[in-house]
């Protein structure tokens, strides 16, 4: 039985001779933070620079932004974007003609995640990880590095919007999963989203992160590097083949 995750697109092209007709929208959040992750290298300068002038570790800076890029397209579990594109396969969610999609789908994804993911999964499921126990009072402080990626169209997302017009339940539970399961593969640090300057230093390397996330996001979208893949398998071993 795979993940829920595993029934939506991230990538689209029908009709395309030699190459399947979209790409997994789980696959392509690892392609994207695989791109991110070699960016980040911290044995180089642009990795340590960052890294100094937010005062944390170049290893924690990697790891850390590297699992906010899996997070980048959220968005896109939304029934709404999922029905731009219907038709592609049987193992993909049905279209639901009652689920529009009126909003670019990097601010949908912020709107997922400040109204419905959040705060229950930090109250919940998160806390029987060793890893989401460090959260509390670590949660707002995630936020604003969210708003780095979701901005990878070039601008930050839109504030507030009404998610209820895309997103299914089943939508939502399936982005928490999702995330969840990131989470785990990419074992992320929240100790220094502790300490408020890191927040306040975020301000100054805000637009440099923007703009990784954007090379990242474009290179992570190459079919040169990344070729479409429609079946599920575990997500360790997807990340083993995404690095290279």
């Amino acid at each position: 039985m795979h993940a829920d995750f595993f029934r939506y697109w991230a990538k689209a092209q029908p009709g395309q001779v030699g190459t399947p007709p979209y790409h997994l929208l789980p696959w392509h959040g690892l392609d994207v933070a695989a791109v991110g992750w070699q960016l980040l290298d911290p044995q180089q300068p642009r990795c340590q620079q960052l890294a100094k002038i937010l005062e944390v570790e170049p290893d924690w800076l990697q790891r850390w932004f590297t699992f906010c890029l899996a997070l980048h397209d959220l968005g896109k579990f939304a029934s709404g974007f999922q029905g731009l594109v219907p038709g592609l396969s049987d193992e993909l969610i049905s279209p639901d003609s009652r689920y529009t999609y009126s909003e670019r789908h990097d601010s949908l994804g912020w709107w997922l995640w400040r109204e419905r993911l959040f705060r229950p999964l930090l109250s919940g499921v998160w806390k029987t990880q060793h890893h989401w126990r460090q959260a509390g009072a670590a949660a707002e402080a995630l936020g604003p590095w969210l708003q780095v990626v979701f901005g990878h169209h070039g601008q930050p997302p839109i504030a507030r919007g009404d998610i209820s017009s895309a997103f299914s339940d089943a939508d939502i539970q399936a982005a928490s999963t999702y995330v969840v399961a990131v989470a785990d593969l990419l074992q992320p640090d929240f100790t220094p989203l502790h300490d408020p300057a890191v927040r306040q230093r975020l301000v100054a390397v805000s637009w440099q992160l923007a703009g990784l996330t954007v090379l990242a996001d474009w290179s992570g979208s190459s079919q040169q590097y990344f070729p479409y893949k429609t079946e599920p398998m575990p997500l360790t071993d997807y990340w083993q083949q995404a690095l290279q």
